[in-house]
């Protein structure tokens, strides 16, 4: 199984699931699959990683360890983000009225696993 393989089996098992990529702390994707996206994917993954640097930052400031999970939702869209390593990390965006964010969190961390091992 590859990264791409593992993005599509994701973003077609869990409703509402658009866009789903590997980000490197460089904000460059290592992988992305992507069922519909009005939005530039390379953009997004960007400002993931500006985010992702922000929060991490911020935790640091608090003493509160590691990221494990960010997520936040928009007029269009909700986002998860998981922590692969420390250089990488997994992106789930949703859209539209029907998302399934339970089943997002699971399959999330189901996902990361199978990531873990592809990138050893």
């Amino acid at each position: 199984m590859n990264l791409g393989s593992i993005l599509e089996e994701i973003v077609l098992r869990v409703e509402g699931a658009v866009y789903a990529s590997c980000v490197g702390n460089d904000g460059i994707a290592l992988s992305q699959h992507i069922k519909e996206a009005k939005f530039d994917p390379a953009v997004a993954d960007a400002e993931m990683a500006n985010i992702i640097g922000v929060i991490k930052r911020a935790s640091d400031s608090l003493e509160g360890g590691g990221v494990k999970e960010i997520f936040f939702s928009t007029n269009k869209y909700t986002v998860l983000v998981r922590p692969v390593n420390e250089e990488v990390y997994f992106t789930l965006v949703l859209a539209g009225a029907i998302q399934n964010l339970g089943l997002a969190r699971i399959e999330a961390k189901k996902t990361l696993e199978k990531i873990k091992e592809v990138l050893g």
